[in-house]
């Protein structure tokens, strides 16, 4: 017979063992897909894009490391170098019917 304190915890053991249930699927999904999030991750790092949590850092880097946040700037200021603009005596020439730019000085 059930007495008023087993009575509370009937439902305890079936809902608990949905959770665990639950938790052990989860863990098993996550371990199949860790590859795949791992190759996309690598993938977005070689095209340049930082990965997932690529930016997050840099965050940091301006309270913890400032050498390391100016280098990131030099970097960025590098990669991103913009054409030079053209002035009024030089002479440009038209390839194909495009403009064509030389930064050899």
């Amino acid at each position: 017979m059930l007495t008023s304190r087993a009575w509370q915890n009937a439902g305890v053991d079936p809902i608990a063992w949905l959770v665990l249930g639950a938790l052990v699927v989860l863990g098993v999904v996550a371990i199949f897909m860790a590859p795949r999030f791992k190759r996309d991750n690598l993938r977005r790092q070689l095209e340049g894009g930082g990965g997932a949590f690529g930016g997050i850092g840099a965050g940091f880097d301006v309270v913890w490391r400032p050498s390391a946040e100016e280098a990131r700037a030099d970097w960025e200021a590098q990669v991103e170098m913009p054409a030079p603009a053209p002035t009024p005596g030089d002479k440009g020439h038209v390839d194909d019917g495009r403009i064509v730019i030389d930064l050899a000085d």
